[in-house]
């Protein structure tokens, strides 16, 4: 994890230990579709998230995009996302 993510994502270390793309998969889980903003609003909103809303939605984002090159999640074509599930766990 780098210095910036441990900044903004330092509450999520008080329980277990997850990683800032394993905390937007379960929020985004949660959602079943939403946008980086709306998924800060739920990390700000569960105590997983600090500082200021436009850099960790910014940084949402690029979790996002990772996850999306990784086929973990998939953007619709209205600009949300969403996690992809395989034939298996459906």
């Amino acid at each position: 994890m780098d210095q910036d993510d441990r900044k903004m994502f330092a509450p999520m270390f008080r329980g277990s230990a997850r990683s800032p793309e394993s905390e937007v998969y379960a929020a985004l889980d949660s959602c079943e579709v939403a946008t980086a903003g709306t998924l800060a609003d739920w990390l700000f909103r569960s105590g997983l998230a600090v500082g200021v809303k436009a850099p960790v939605t910014k940084r949402v984002a690029e979790l996002l995009d990772d996850l999306e090159r990784a086929s973990r999640v998939e953007r619709i074509p209205d600009g949300r996302y969403r996690v992809l599930r395989t034939r298996s766990t459906r």
